[in-house]
């Protein structure tokens, strides 16, 4: 059960001040990892961003950027800070669990959904707690996190190829923000934040960028903080074009720190531990679900028809620093 609160917000552009009931509270993040306010399916966009804040304890001009940090390019919606969450996602395949940008420098401390328009069936939030997660895993399965980290790998194609490439998935103007193919090489080669771009054949880039996979809660510790499932090559089985192709060469991939691939009994652990403490919350029209992106992973399943859910990040937490396996430091330096 959520806690019933009542929140008196101020629409300071509308000329008036709206009272709802709404379940969700910052009490409840603490306790819980997130949180859903229910508005109702007539509240604008504007009013889930103005709920948004709130919960999130953050101003409009400290929120979070995804473009040029995230997978995709995402769009405003309404003209807020909300994006468009299903840009890359095909609704017909499920997306698997991961904590939002735990690739990057720095990743934000809160996301927030806001459901504008849920699809006509199915297209359900999911949700695991990281407390549970991490203490279910084998202690072998951590300690390889531990010692090796992860590379997760992305193939860029150029912006003419949107639309005519049945492949294309993303481009690297969108994920490094740039037109120029210089400025994107600078971009995507940095040791400090262990990225590494290179031409992968005449039509392609690829991207890798060796990540550490834990993270520490100021309330919890240690926590498993990933995107493996949503990164590995194996999401997009069922796609019909991505399907054809091997892992490695599909949009997505990612592999130990040291280049070795996942076994089968590694991922289906993973999967497993994750599926146990799986949490299924169908959001309506105008629920604005918060979440502590470090404590609570995230997914939803799949879909059919028209679906519209908003992103919104809170401010950015920079990542402790850290150090690659060797086998990847050497290529760093090659």
């Amino acid at each position: 059960m959520y806690k019933l609160c009542c929140l008196r917000l101020s629409f300071p552009s509308r000329g008036f001040r709206l009272a709802f009931r709404a379940y969700g509270s910052t009490e409840e993040i603490a306790q819980k990892g997130y949180t859903v306010a229910s508005l109702g399916d007539a509240a604008s966009v504007r009013d889930m961003e103005i709920v948004a804040l709130r919960l999130m304890g953050v101003s409009p001009n400290s929120t979070g950027s995804y473009n040029g940090r995230g997978g995709v390019v995402r769009s405003s919606i309404d003209g807020t800070g909300f994006v468009d969450s299903a840009a890359g996602a095909p609704k017909e395949l499920p997306v698997q669990f991961h904590n939002e940008m735990a690739y990057a420098l720095e990743y934000p401390k809160y996301v927030t959904f806001a459901m504008v328009k849920q699809a006509q069936e199915d297209g359900t939030t999911t949700l695991a707690d990281n407390v549970a997660v991490h203490r279910s895993l084998s202690e072998p399965l951590l300690e390889k996190f531990r010692q090796l980290g992860v590379q997760y790998i992305r193939y860029l194609h150029d912006e003419s190829e949107r639309n005519l490439a049945p492949d294309f998935y993303n481009s690297w103007q969108g994920a490094f923000q740039t037109a120029s193919m210089d400025e994107a090489f600078q971009k995507g080669n940095d040791k400090a934040s262990f990225s590494i771009l290179q031409r992968h054949d005449q039509r392609r880039l690829r991207h890798v960028l060796w990540c550490p996979v834990f993270h520490k809660h100021p309330t919890y510790g240690e926590l498993f903080f990933n995107s493996v499932l949503n990164r590995h090559g194996s999401w997009l089985d069922g796609h019909e074009i991505f399907d054809q192709m091997p892992n490695h060469e599909r949009p997505y991939h990612c592999t130990w720190g040291d280049g070795s691939d996942f076994q089968d009994d590694e991922l289906a652990e993973i999967r497993r531990v994750y599926e146990e403490n799986t949490e299924y919350i169908r959001l309506d029209p105008g629920d604005v679900l918060v979440l502590d992106n470090l404590r609570v992973v995230h997914g939803r399943t799949s879909y059919k028809g028209s679906r519209l859910l908003g992103l919104l990040l809170s401010d950015m937490v920079p990542r402790e620093p850290c150090k690659p396996p060797a086998a990847f430091a050497r290529l760093l330096h090659e």
